[in-house]
């Protein structure tokens, strides 16, 4: 994987050299290839013009450390150095069971609780019982969709109403089914013979 990886930074850093490598391949499949990429200076690459569009990737890669290293030494001398002790994070869970592993309902919580008043109408109702009962705690969701009530709802209820409608278009016998179609064929050629 490390490999891989530095292949691909690589590759980001000096472009220029990859494109004129995988030049032959793309002739062949494509029928052209990119300007020759090897005789620009700094090692940028210039697909069409300078004026127009270029890259240079090995600049790119000093910019990301320069500014990397600026922040973290201005971390390191800025921020405090003073060690808070707590307790580990485990998500709630002490084991590393399947069961108490991360679900699609966690994932969503975060989404549902910054979207859930406006765009979702969610109301959380959590059912914990006294450490005497029995029970198990419950929690349970209920989601109103705004936008699918607002915009989807009445098309899908239309669709669905002309559907039970047309349902018993299907147990036509062939006689029936073949009439329908020559009083559909002559409807269309009558409206084409008025049509303007």
């Amino acid at each position: 994987m490390f490999a891989f990886a530095a292949l691909c930074l690589i590759a980001g850093i000096l472009p220029g050299f990859f494109i004129d490598a995988l030049a032959p391949a793309v002739q062949d499949l494509a029928g052209d290839r990119m300007p020759v990429q090897s005789d620009v200076a700094w090692l940028s690459i210039v697909p069409i013009a300078a004026s127009r569009s270029s890259y240079n990737g090995l600049l790119v890669f000093v910019f990301m450390c320069v500014s990397g290293g600026l922040a973290a030494f201005a971390i390191h001398r800025l921020a405090s150095d003073r060690l808070r002790r707590a307790p580990p994070w485990d998500c709630g869970y002490p084991d590393a069971s399947p069961a108490t592993q991360y679900s699609a309902s966690s994932f969503a919580q975060p989404i549902r609780r910054v979207f859930g008043s406006a765009v979702f109408r969610a109301r959380e109702h959590v059912d914990m019982p006294r450490p005497d009962d029995l029970r198990a705690a419950r929690l349970t969701v209920e989601l109103r969709d705004l936008v699918w009530e607002t915009l989807y709802a009445p098309i899908a209820g239309a669709v669905a109403f002309a559907a039970d409608r047309l349902n018993h278009l299907q147990f036509l016998t062939i006689r029936q089914f073949l009439s329908l179609v020559v009083a559909a064929l002559v409807l269309l050629l009558l409206v084409l013979a008025i049509w303007p």
